[in-house]
């Protein structure tokens, strides 16, 4: 079987709410001298029967293992369709009041005061009630699907993850039909996290992600789970971090020690040129940093450098 990684929460110590972030991966071999509970189903017996010892209890432990993989559908073409609907009976309330609107400001129509809401016997206040009632509803629809309009859209690298758990089983644990929301183009994940581009890098190699440095054996796994090795995304985090921060620092100590010794001034500004350039490229490439920001720290840092050719 071909092994696949993936993020996950864990709590550490029963009384502690500190969270730990692992990456996993699936092995062939169960540990060797494992006691297996009494009445506990043996590995045959879940592979036999995954829908009967896995099921939707494993399946949802395995999603909210990690915020990566809170991924569902938006159902965005129901929910238009939903919001025009709801658009369309408030429209045809709209025309009902329009319509008593101008029957009552007729010459011929009973005198009735249009400038008030006071009056209980006027027949538009059914209809406005009932306007009232349809707009909190659509206005609460409309900002909820605002909000969900900024939910990212789900990485096909986490949503390939979760099939892969499908795979173990022989995609019987669950369901077929109910599966396959996971092949439809609009999936969103719920806690989408932005990552450096290095610490991506590491997501998208196997070979790296999968590293025995990164190994973390501390947790312990679930039922159906037990052919599963644990990685520790607080190492990865920490490695990143930690070239990020030699990469910075070399960024500002390098400049200093090389303009020291120029004396020319053109060579002096060729150099700051290819400084600037480097530190442009760094942060667009190795840091999370929008476009406006990463121009305004180089420029920040332009000018720093250019204290050295006054």
């Amino acid at each position: 079987m071909d092994g696949f990684w993936l993020t996950s929460w864990q709590s550490e110590g029963s009384q502690s709410s500190t969270s730990k972030t692992e990456k996993f991966q699936v092995d062939d071999e169960r540990g060797a001298g494992e006691v297996r509970r009494e009445g506990e189903p043996a590995e045959n017996d879940i592979y036999r029967q995954p829908w009967k010892y896995v099921g939707y209890k494993g399946y949802s432990q395995f999603i909210s293992s990690e915020n990566d993989l809170l991924i569902f559908r938006q159902f965005r073409e129901l929910s238009v369709r939903n919001a025009l609907r709801l658009q369309d009976k408030i429209s045809v309330l709209e025309a009902k009041l329009m319509e008593l609107d101008d029957t009552h400001s007729r010459r011929e129509s009973y005198p009735i005061n249009n400038g008030t809401f006071r009056n209980k016997k006027d027949d538009r206040e059914a209809i406005l009630d009932q306007i009232e009632v349809a707009l909190n509803r659509y206005y609460k629809f409309l900002i909820r699907q605002s909000d969900m309009q900024r939910l990212q859209a789900a990485p096909h690298r986490d949503v390939k993850n979760i099939m892969r758990w499908h795979d173990q089983y022989d995609n019987r644990a669950i369901n077929q039909e109910e599966q396959n929301y996971l092949s439809r183009d609009d999936l969103i994940c719920l806690n989408a996290r932005d990552k450096p581009p290095l610490r991506h890098l590491i997501d998208h190699s196997l070979r790296l992600r999968t590293l025995p440095i990164w190994r973390d054996n501390s947790r312990a796994p679930t039922q159906g789970s037990e052919n599963i090795t644990y990685f520790s995304e607080k190492k990865m985090n920490a490695f990143v971090s930690g070239i990020i921060t030699v990469m910075g620092s070399a960024m500002l100590i390098i400049p200093i020690w090389v303009l020291v010794k120029l004396k020319v001034l053109e060579t002096k500004l060729a150099a700051i040129t290819v400084f600037v350039f480097v530190f442009l490229l760094v942060l667009s490439f190795a840091m999370v940093t929008k476009p406006f920001e990463a121009l305004a720290a180089t420029a920040a840092y332009a000018a720093v450098l250019m204290v050295f050719i006054m």
